[in-house]
C-alpha cells in the first residue's frame, strides 16, 4: 500500500540491466567469432555452448554428418541471438517502466 509518508522503494537500475545485454552481446559475438576462426578451440566452443543454455541443448539432435561445425555454429549463434534479444528486452523494458513510473 502506497502513503504519501512511506518512503519510494529504489527502483533497479535499468543501466545495470542495459550493461548486462551489452556485456552479454559482446561476448556472445566474441565467442561466435572465435569459434568460426579457431575451430579447433575446445575451450572457446565449450564457453560457446554454455553461454548459449538452454537453446544450445539442441547440438544434441546433430547427426556426425559432413557440415555438422557449420549447422553447430549457427544453431549456437541462433541461441545467443535469442538469449540476447531475451536479455535486451527484459532490459528495455525495464528502463521504459521505471523512468513513466517516475514522472506520474
Amino acid at each position: 500500500m502506497h502513503t504519501a509518508n512511506a518512503p519510494e522503494a529504489r527502483p533497479p537500475l535499468p543501466a545495470c540491466w542495459r550493461m548486462a545485454a551489452l556485456t552479454y552481446t559482446a561476448a556472445g559475438v566474441a565467442g561466435i567469432v572465435a569459434c568460426a576462426v579457431f575451430p579447433e578451440s575446445e575451450i572457446a566452443m565449450l564457453a560457446t555452448i554454455a553461454g548459449g543454455l538452454p537453446w544450445s541443448l539442441g547440438l544434441l539432435t546433430l547427426d556426425l554428418a559432413p557440415g555438422v561445425a557449420q549447422t553447430a555454429l549457427l544453431l549456437l549463434a541462433g541461441s545467443w541471438g535469442i538469449n540476447a534479444a531475451l536479455l535486451w528486452w527484459l532490459a528495455l523494458r525495464r528502463g521504459r517502466r521505471h523512468t513513466s513510473a517516475r514522472e506520474s
